[in-house]
This record gives structure tokens, sequence and C-alpha cells, in this order.
């Protein structure tokens, strides 16, 4: 299925993956939206690697460390809306996500967010999100690992590209002349 947003929009993608479940997802929807994507790689980025790499990652988030993200390749102001990928950790935004978040939200006028969990905590996650980003998204996606088995996976992505297209058709009429 091929999504054209109405106005010639600039989507820009930005995700972190530990296990690739969210990089698939991140990919799908640049596909989808005929966007750009950066995924977002720390500085020792194989720390994460493996069951270790887990509970280093859930201790990381639970104390609040920040991460030591690699340098983007994108200029985040030459974007409309920015979508923003994470899994959930401990009911959390993952630890790269939400110290980008944290040092990029100045930068960007329009968010979405999007999460792979292993259950729940979504709600959580996205509200962490919204608070470091300084602004409410246009649409939200969560996509348990139980999804990522069926078609439901598929069927969220498709709602979520939806629901984007939707909000920027909203305000395409509202700033028509009248």
């Amino acid at each position: 299925m091929e999504v054209a947003l109405n106005a010639p929009s600039r989507i820009l993608v930005v995700s972190y993956s530990r296990s690739e479940t969210t990089a698939e997802v991140a990919g799908r929807l640049a596909a989808e939206l005929d966007g750009d994507y950066e995924r977002l790689y720390e500085v020792e980025f194989r720390r994460r690697a493996g069951p270790l790499g887990f509970l280093l990652s859930i201790l990381d988030v639970v104390r609040k460390r920040p991460a030591h993200l690699q340098p983007m390749s994108h200029a985040l102001a030459s974007y409309d809306v920015i979508l923003v990928g994470t899994p959930v950790w401990a009911a959390r935004a993952s630890t790269p996500v939400a110290t980008w978040l944290s040092l990029h939200w100045h930068q960007m006028r329009t968010v979405a967010f999007f999460c792979t969990m292993g259950g729940r905590g979504s709600e959580d996650a996205f509200a962490q999100m919204a608070q470091l980003a300084r602004r409410a998204p246009i649409a939200t996606c969560a996509i348990s690992a139980r999804d990522m088995r069926t078609d439901a996976a598929v069927e969220k992505v498709s709602r979520f590209v939806l629901a984007i297209k939707d909000a920027f058709a909203a305000r395409e009429h509202e700033a028509a002349p009248r």
C-alpha cells in the first residue's frame, strides 16, 4: 500500500532498537510515508547486546542514566513531522530515545510516537516521551510482541499512517484561505 500525503511534507522517522523489532517497524513507517530514516546508535552500542545488555538497559532506564549517542546525519529543522520510535523498557522509553528527546525537543515542530514492547507499558512510555518532547504527539502506535507474530502489527501501522495523514489534512484545511 503506497501512502502519499496531500501536502508535500518532509517526514523523518527516528528510532532506537536493541533487538531489531523497533527498527523493523521504523523501516516500514519510513517506506509507507516516503520519509527519511535515522537510527539512533550509542557510542558503545555493543554494551546492550545479549541478556546482560538487557539487564543493563533496564537498570539504565530505571536510574535515568543518559545514553551517549552518536551524532545524527539529518537536520531536524528540515522536517515537518518526526516520528520517534522506541522499545519499552520497564514502562518507559528506552534510555537512548529519552536522552535524544531531552537533547532535541526544541528542534521538532510536530511529533508522532510509536513503540514496541513485550506486553504493556506503552501509555507510560508515551507520556514520558510527550513530557521530554514538550509537546503532544499527533498520533501514537503501540505494537506488542504478540502483534509482531500476527497481522495486527501491519494493521496498527496502517492505522498510525492514516492518523498522521488525517492530522496533516486537518492542518491543511485550517490553513486554507477562506
